[in-house]
Parts: structure tokens; C-alpha cells; sequence
């Protein structure tokens, strides 16, 4: 749970490990004590842990926790960013961590600037780094400035995903920036990650005969809620409408995690065109090729 309550959490001077994973466990900061010495003695963490009071939530997974505490306290701070969130929501985490950093600071920050990034090549200076901050787990120190957090999470976005988006613009004669704003509506409507190129292919299909994605996250994202749409939703005068509009959104509407990421660097090849939530608990889509297939599908499934 990404808004589970920050607590502190007390390690003494001469713990084992094992105490300090049974502790954790006992006090619902993990679930399983095994997982977290699984990973100290998987990643020889199992003497580096320090002494102190940490700040931890049940939101930090066993290998987060063995990367806290292998600092001493007070060093750092942790900003957890999931997948999905959009930009302003980006800032929003960072300035409850950071009171030192408004929401507005880092978001006048977040922009491509002078960066050098591969992954930017071919980007304006002003253009917005939506997309490019890469959802993950960051340990910082606690005066680190806006620029520094925008810079560790658009390094950790190259690193994670730079060669793979770059080699598919390359082979698909598109941008890394395309494929970033496809992996955005994927990251959106891919529930269950293994949909991911799936729902890409369907995307990729519909672009290539020039049929409008009508894509529910687009208009959510120009509404500024993720919320349910209402039919009057869909008659939105906006660039971002994808039932009005042609082609992709003018930029990524959220920072896809790297499923998405790789869905839309090489989308399945499907036959595809449409897709309706099965609404059965599992997040999946039922698939159709034709328009009476998918009213088939919203009838089956109960949607609109």
C-alpha cells in the first residue's frame, strides 16, 4: 500500500539479522521474515545492516528495507513512486518527503532543461519529463534539492529502460517519446502486467489504419482525476480526448513502470482492435477483432 503509514523503527547496536527480520515481521512491517533474510544472505547484506531509528512503512519491500538499513539513519529519506502516478502526483510524494521541496519547485524542475539523457535526444528544453521518471523505490539524502531527485529518477529511467526504447524507435522508425506516451496508456489500462504488449498491439493497430484510440486515461489525465467517466466525460473538448482525437496524446499522460515500458517498445503482434475490462476481480481484457465481437464482450461483462 503506497499511502501506508511512515513509522520508526529501531535497530540496536548488536541485533542479528534474524532478530531484525522476526521483529519486522511481528511488528507488520513485512510479512514474512523469511523474505527479508532471504535477501540479505541473496545480496551478502546479512552484516551490513546499522544500528538506529529508521523511518519505514509497510510500503518498502525486504530488499528495500536491507537498502535502508545499510545506511545509518538520518543519511537518507525515502521517496516511493508508483506506477501510474502522474507528474503531479510525482511532486505531491516528493514534497511530503522533502519539506524543503513544493510541489510547484519540483515541478518547474521536471522538465528536460539542459539534460543530456540519450533518452531525451530530440526533446525541446521546456518539454515536461511526464513519463520519464522511472516508478521505483529511491533513497536520498534529506537536503537533496529537486534537480538532484529529478536527475536520480531519470537515470534510473535510462538505466532501466534507455536501450531497449532506444533500439525500438531505431526498428519501428518512431521516437523514444511516442513509445513513451504508447507505454503510458498502457501502464493505465494494463491491470494484470502480462496484458502489457497485448494492449500495446491493439494500440499499435489501431495508429497504423489511423482508427482513434478512445482511450479512457487520456481524458481522466485532461480532467485531472483517474476517476470513472460519464458519457458527458467523453464529449470533452480536448487534445488529450482520444474519442475525438487522432494518434497519441500530445505528451505521456503518466511514468509507465518498465512492463509497460517493454509492452510498448515491441507490442504483440495480435489482431486485434478493441478491448473491455472483464470485470471478474483479475483486472484482464477480453480481446475482439470486430466492433460486433467487443459489443458482445461489454454485454458479457456488464460494461457500458
Amino acid at each position: 500500500d503506497p499511502n501506508a503509514q511512515q513509522r520508526s523503527f529501531v535497530i540496536t547496536r548488536g541485533e542479528t539479522a534474524g532478530q531484525i527480520a522476526r521483529r519486522l515481521e511481528s511488528e507488520g512491517i513485512i510479512r514474512s521474515a523469511l523474505a527479508f533474510s532471504y535477501v540479505l544472505y541473496d545480496t551478502g547484506r546479512e552484516d551490513a545492516l546499522q544500528s538506529g531509528t529508521y523511518m519505514v512503512s509497510a510500503a518498502l519491500s525486504p530488499r528495500d528495507l536491507a537498502r535502508l538499513f545499510e545506511k545509518a539513519p538520518g543519511e537518507q529519506t525515502v521517496l516511493r513512486l508508483i506506477e501510474g502516478w502522474r507528474l503531479t502526483e510525482v511532486a505531491t510524494a516528493v514534497a511530503k518527503a522533502f519539506p524543503g521541496i513544493s510541489k510547484d519547485a519540483f515541478l518547474k524542475e521536471a522538465v528536460v532543461g539542459q539534460r543530456r539523457n540519450s533518452v531525451l535526444a530530440g526533446m525541446t528544453p521546456e518539454t515536461s519529463l511526464e513519463g520519464f521518471l522511472f516508478p521505483d523505490t529511491y533513497f536520498f539524502r534529506p537536503d537533496a534539492t529537486a534537480a538532484r531527485i529529478v536527475d536520480a529518477l531519470l537515470d534510473q529511467f535510462e538505466a532501466k529502460a534507455g536501450a531497449t526504447l532506444r533500439q525500438a524507435a531505431q526498428t519501428r522508425s518512431t521516437t523514444v517519446y511516442d513509445i513513451v506516451k504508447l507505454a503510458s496508456l498502457v501502464e493505465r489500462e494494463a491491470r494484470d502486467r502480462s496484458e502489457s504488449a497485448t494492449i500495446a498491439g491493439v494500440y499499435a493497430n489501431r495508429l497504423k489504419i489511423g482508427m482513434k484510440l478512445d482511450a479512457d486515461p487520456t481524458i481522466q489525465y485532461a480532467l485531472g482525476d483517474w476517476r470513472e467517466l460519464t458519457l458527458k466525460d467523453l464529449e470533452l473538448e480536448s487534445a488529450y480526448n482520444t474519442y475525438k482525437v487522432a494518434g497519441l496524446p500530445p505528451n505521456p499522460i503518466c511514468d509507465p513502470g518498465l512492463a509497460a515500458l517493454e509492452g510498448a517498445a515491441k507490442p504483440a503482434d495480435v489482431p486485434y482492435l478493441y478491448f473491455v475490462a472483464k470485470n471478474d476481480g483479475t483486472g484482464q481484457h477480453a480481446f475482439a477483432r470486430t466492433l460486433e465481437e467487443q459489443e458482445a464482450n461489454r454485454v458479457k461483462y456488464g460494461n457500458r
